[in-house]
């Protein structure tokens, strides 16, 4: 299967640098894997807050955000999406209007034309999107369809003042995985970590590497020995003398000199035909 393209959600965010090319990338990496939506991976990442993203969704879009976390219950409007529906596509019925002729509807992904066919077609009414967040819908399909309060988790943060007391476990770490649609396949570690398993073996400490000595320049060694050092791939150290780098600064002048007035006894010769560049060539590759 090939992996998921950026969509215009995923421009939007990138235009209005809530992430970066980097991030996004990331971010496409784990929506291969673990499927899902663009914006919730976003969040969940951590690369930006639900509230930004959505606001820069609504400004990249020109499109009205709808709060639901007050919103009055329409009962004509949740009877017209199932709740299944509602929880595969991420989208949450806000008001049936217009003697039923019209439903808003809010999304996380107003681009979603597939999802906006659907759910017109289910419906039988002309859908009005407007933006929210992910994990908003999320709890609002709960509080509205399943009658229950959600519950936000907070991750297991040790609390160094304090002694944990003997046998108390630490509070379960938020843990979610969706499939390809989005909906929420695991919520808990426990669902896929058995709670009596013995814990791993500590790992055996490695052994402190060694460090290698570094190479020491032999007293009175000349400017050409310092010069193959070098080239070999070593450094100066502390050990060489004023002397031994002022010699090795001499070598270096030299060379130069002798570059340049080879190159101008070669422009030279090529000047006065006396020898032609190919034979050059030929003569130096023997």
């Amino acid at each position: 299967m090939a992996p998921p393209s950026r969509n215009r959600i995923a421009d939007i965010l990138v235009k209005a640098r809530v992430i970066d090319e980097l991030q996004l990338r990331s971010a496409l990496a784990s929506l291969d894997q673990w499927g899902g939506r663009v914006s919730r991976v976003i969040a969940d990442l951590g690369l930006a807050s639900e509230e930004t993203i959505t606001q820069a969704i609504c400004q990249g879009l020109g499109m009205p955000r709808v709060q639901l976390g007050n919103l009055t219950k329409d009962a004509a409007a949740l009877a017209r999406v199932e709740v299944g529906l509602a929880e595969q596509k991420g989208v949450f019925p806000v008001q049936l209007k217009d003697n039923g002729k019209t439903l808003v509807l809010a999304m996380s992904d107003p681009t979603d034309l597939a999802t906006l066919d659907q759910v017109a077609a289910r419906s039988r009414a002309r859908v009005v999107p407007m933006v929210a967040g992910d994990r908003e819908i999320e709890h609002a399909i709960l509080r509205h369809y399943r009658g229950q309060e959600p519950v936000e988790k907070k991750r297991f943060k040790p609390d160094s003042n304090k002694q944990q007391d003997a046998g108390e476990l630490p509070e379960e770490e938020e843990f979610k995985v969706v499939d390809m649609s989005g909906k929420t396949v695991v919520k808990r570690i426990s669902d896929i970590v058995d709670p009596n398993a013995a814990p791993p073996p500590p790992a055996a400490p490695a052994p402190a590497a060694r460090a290698a000595p570094a190479p020491a320049a032999n007293a009175g060694s000349s400017a050409s020995d310092i010069l193959d050092e070098i080239l070999a791939g070593g450094a100066p150290t502390s050990e060489w003398t004023e002397e031994d780098l002022a010699r090795l600064q001499t070598v270096q002048q030299n060379q130069e000199k002798s570059s340049k007035i080879l190159r101008a006894l070669l422009e030279l010769v090529f000047e006065k035909g006396a020898v032609q560049q190919r034979e050059l060539a030929a003569r130096m590759r023997l």
